[in-house]
């Protein structure tokens, strides 16, 4: 999976901020970066104490410097911050939708922008043949907590949606309570879906495959 940390991430941010400015030898504090990510001071303490990245901030920022978003979230390096090349691939990106927390399923009625992915992160999520059927959405809560934080974007493969009965592979299923991101297994003894959390404090859960839609397979997060 793809990792980035708050720090790298604001790092990142804090050395386009200087470079960017008239005076080079100027400082840039925490209250710039926060400025600059268009969120109050208190918002950008609270996301530093809990190690959260703000990620609508940031990819408001990344459009508005025409920054490539790999560079910042996922460590992925283009020859030049500002350039936008051929090589970025764009894929849907629903930030309204919050798995784990409920809502509804994902379709071409709800709304999305477009998240733009570099040639090596595109490799990691299965390449270009791949990439078409991969989108992207928010995680709320801590179930699958550590594996996938609480605000993390997971990118998930839309064409994968048969869970296997050996192993807990991660998809995002649309169930009566909402949307919600677990480890499934499928029982073919009693035609149901199991859905695990990796946080031990959320109980297992079964289902009958007729009550739920297997939306895709997890295949990278930001965290």
């Amino acid at each position: 999976m793809i990792i980035s940390d708050f720090n790298s991430v604001m790092n990142k941010i804090r050395i386009h901020i200087e470079q960017s400015q008239k005076n080079k030898d100027k400082k840039v504090y925490d209250i710039d970066i926060a400025k600059a990510l268009d969120i109050s001071k208190e918002h950008y303490c609270r996301s530093k104490k809990d190690s959260k990245i703000p990620l609508q901030a940031i990819i408001n920022f990344c459009a508005k410097e025409n920054i490539v978003i790999n560079y910042i979230l996922f460590d992925q390096l283009p020859e030049t911050l500002n350039q936008i090349t051929d090589k970025i691939i764009s894929i849907k990106y629903f930030k309204n939708i919050n798995t784990s927390a409920g809502g509804g399923a994902i379709n071409e009625k709800e709304n999305f922008e477009y998240l733009g992915l570099d040639k090596d992160v595109v490799e990691q999520l299965g390449g270009k043949e791949a990439i078409k059927n991969i989108e992207a959405l928010n995680v709320t809560g801590e179930s699958m907590e550590p594996l996938i934080k609480d605000g993390s974007i997971i990118f998930i493969d839309k064409s994968k949606t048969i869970p296997s009965f050996r192993n807990n592979d991660i998809y995002v299923v649309n169930t009566q309570n909402g949307v919600v991101v677990k480890k499934v297994t499928f029982l073919p003894k009693y035609n149901k879906l199991q859905l695990l959390s990796c946080n031990p404090l959320f109980l297992p859960e079964l289902h009958d495959c007729d009550d739920v839609e297997v939306l895709g397979k997890v295949v990278g997060t930001s965290e």
